[in-house]
């Protein structure tokens, strides 16, 4: 008998569509829904959460989302963000997040990233 047979390994689900992080010597699994947005630096990944959390993961952020395997939308070259916490484009380049939290949009994402939004609230 397996002794660790009640733990659920997201690997072996279909689609599961979560992220192991460490933390305080624990593994904590992370759901693709409860993350608000990516931010990278160099070979490491913040991976924010609604609930405010900061968690670092030694991922750049294209392993990070191949691992997520989910649509959520490169504004930056430095962030990712989970369209579905998305609440306003308060400058051309700059969009809030219901966390309160302030993402920047690149220049050349700029005109992308209006037209996904407009055809968000277009298709609501």
């Amino acid at each position: 008998m397996n002794p660790f047979s009640w733990i659920v390994n997201p690997a072996n689900i279909e689609n599961a569509n979560m992220i192991a992080v460490h933390t305080n010597g624990k593994i904590l699994w992370v759901s693709a829904g409860e993350i608000t947005h990516l931010e990278g630096e160099g070979n490491y990944t913040y991976i924010h959460t609604r609930q405010g959390k900061k968690h670092l993961v030694s991922k750049t952020l294209k392993v990070v989302v191949e691992i997520l395997n989910v649509d959520f939308i490169r504004v930056h070259k430095s962030y990712i963000v989970n369209p579905m916490y998305v609440t306003a484009q308060i400058e051309p380049d700059t969009l809030l997040l219901s966390c309160g939290r302030k993402v920047p949009i690149a220049r050349r994402r700029m005109r992308e990233i209006q037209e996904m939004l407009v055809g968000e609230y277009a298709a609501a």
